[in-house]
């Protein structure tokens, strides 16, 4: 059987965690807030990496990401060993790195807080108001339709 290579998912931080093999990612993304976006091939989205203030992901981390993928799918070839490829935040922050499965090295870091969505609130519904009259100012009684006969009797 050919060795695979495998994507940990997430990165940043320790278990639990998600081995995505590379061949069921159908596609990778960097979006617009700079997070790594992989796709499998049931259109499921995974997140491997999250930014942080203090170590932002490079603007070419997707990129960097397809390197690590074929230096890992070249290792595993070479050595007909499963190769894990994890991103790790070091001094320079973010890069990718490759390992056996049985030598990733824990997680540095906790994980940094998700990216704050908006927190604008859309305003209430506006219900049309109901006013309720005054009984003081109500007539005693109302005049009253009579209704019509159907047919004239005599």
């Amino acid at each position: 059987m050919p060795a695979n290579v495998w994507i940990l998912n997430p990165s940043y931080r320790d278990g639990p965690h998600q081995l995505l093999r590379m061949g069921w990612i159908a596609y990778i993304e960097q979006d617009t807030d700079g997070q790594v976006v992989l796709h499998d091939s049931r259109g499921d989205k995974f997140y491997p990496v999250r930014m942080s203030e203090k170590a932002e992901v490079p603007t070419d981390f997707g990129v960097q990401l397809l390197q690590a993928l074929d230096r890992a799918r070249q290792a595993a070839a070479e050595l007909d060993s499963d190769r894990v490829v994890a991103a790790r935040r070091g001094e320079d922050g973010w890069s990718w790195q490759v390992y056996a499965p049985d030598e990733v090295p824990p997680a540095q870091n906790e994980p940094p807080a998700p990216p704050a969505k908006s927190t604008v609130l859309p305003p209430p519904p506006i219900f049309p108001r109901t006013v309720i009259p005054d009984p003081a100012e109500m007539p005693l009684w109302a005049p009253q339709e009579q209704p019509k006969p159907d047919a004239v009797t005599e």
